[in-house]
């Protein structure tokens, strides 16, 4: 069963997390030059958000332990791993297209490495802070 941080650290953390995969969706995009396919991009951040926010809470990415304790930041890592191929079976479903396996890599690696070290940060000063 998920569990949820109180409000007090998600109002930091859902936004925070919501800006990591959008900001590193639009990168991606722009890097194949193709930010004019507005259908795509949107298609695309929606599924990367769908996924993340069904799958993550599950994998514990949103309790207070991962959120608080960079020890446990791992938990980010292994939802994002089951996260990314969710959005890229629901972009395919969606667009109707073959989602390549090498898409699915890089979006876990990259997208992976970005929230891992964006909760690192957070968990570190909210550490200090405590």
């Amino acid at each position: 069963m998920p569990q949820f941080a109180d409000r007090s650290l998600l109002r930091w953390v859902v936004p925070g997390d919501v800006l990591v995969l959008v900001v590193l969706t639009i990168i991606g995009f722009a890097s194949h030059a193709t930010l004019d396919e507005t259908l795509r991009l949107v298609v695309t951040t929606t599924g990367v958000l769908v996924a993340w926010g069904v799958v993550a809470p599950w994998f514990g990415a949103f309790s207070t332990q991962t959120i608080t304790r960079w020890t446990a930041v791992w938990r980010v890592a292994l939802a994002w791993a089951i996260a990314a191929p969710v959005a890229g079976f629901l972009r395919g479903l969606i667009l109707d297209l073959v989602v390549s396996p090498t898409f699915i890599l890089v979006t876990i690696a990259v997208n992976g490495a970005a929230l891992v070290v964006w909760r690192l940060g957070f968990a570190a000063v909210h550490q200090r802070r405590s």
